[in-house]
């Protein structure tokens, strides 16, 4: 009888644990599901509000480049006026004074012409400057104004001995170089000048200097250099760039120039 009442009693405690146990489990189950609800609504949440921030930078951006736009344009309108309407004022002063006010505008347009001249003069110094770049570097020649020329100038003893006019076997490597680039520029005129020391009578000299440079010419167009854009001209020892009391200083005075010709059609108009 004993028995049956404990084994009563263990069942009942069973059922108690196991009923227990379904409500735990339940519990677990409903908070695991809130949680989740709960991280669910802050990710959309959170989602919402970085994409209405994005929105509001992108609404901002935009803003900004239609205010800049804006402004740009109003600025070139007001400058556009504002030439407009001195424009205008110029054009009443040059009428009201008459023939003066002609020949004044007439003025103005020519210095207008002559420094568009002048600059295209500059822009074509500058490519033989850049040509010749390379070579000035290497040591081969100089490159620099004198007296408003453009001057290349290359050492007399590089290409001649001493007190003759043939060429040295080594002065062709640099002349055909040079020639090289010469003929990269055909509108360019340059004159060939033979230069020497005061060694010697004059009438020696004014001879040497111009055979000279004769002989360099006549190199320059068997390389293929036009000769319409080469003179010569043969100076003595009248333009000397160093003193002649010592070796070295005659030493720079023998030599041959290349002097860039102004061409006169780009600063003058004939009429």
């Amino acid at each position: 009888m004993r028995f049956v009442q404990m084994l009563a009693l263990s069942a009942a405690v069973g059922a108690v644990a196991l009923s227990q146990g379904c409500v735990m489990q339940s519990k677990y189950d409903k908070d695991l599901n809130d949680l989740k609800a709960t991280m669910a609504a802050d990710k959309k949440a959170a989602d919402e509000a970085f994409a209405a921030e994005q929105k509001k930078c992108a609404d901002d951006k935009a803003a900004q480049e239609a205010a800049a736009k804006d402004a740009a344009a109003a600025a070139a309108a007001k400058a556009a006026d504002e030439k407009a309407s001195l424009q205008k004022q110029y054009d009443a002063c040059v009428a009201a004074g008459g023939d003066k006010g002609k020949l004044l505008a007439q003025c103005n347009r020519e210095r207008d012409d002559a420094q568009s001249r002048l600059a295209q003069v500059k822009a074509s110094i500058d490519k033989v400057r850049q040509a010749l770049e390379s070579m000035r570097a290497a040591g081969k020649l100089d490159v620099k104004e004198r007296n408003g020329f453009l001057i290349i100038a290359l050492s007399g003893d590089i290409l001649f001995d001493s007190g003759k006019a043939k060429l040295k076997d080594e002065a062709s490597g640099v002349l055909r170089e040079l020639a090289a680039i010469l003929k990269l520029m055909p509108d360019r005129l340059f004159q060939v000048a033979g230069h020497t020391d005061d060694q010697g009578d004059e009438e020696k000299n004014w001879g040497l200097s111009m055979e000279r440079a004769l002989t360099v010419v006549r190199f320059l167009i068997k390389e293929g250099v036009n000769g319409k854009t080469l003179s010569s001209g043969g100076y003595a020892f009248y333009q000397p760039v160093a003193e002649n009391a010592t070796p070295e200083g005659k030493q720079k005075n023998r030599r041959v120039e290349f002097l860039l010709m102004p061409n006169l059609s780009e600063l003058l108009k004939v009429k």
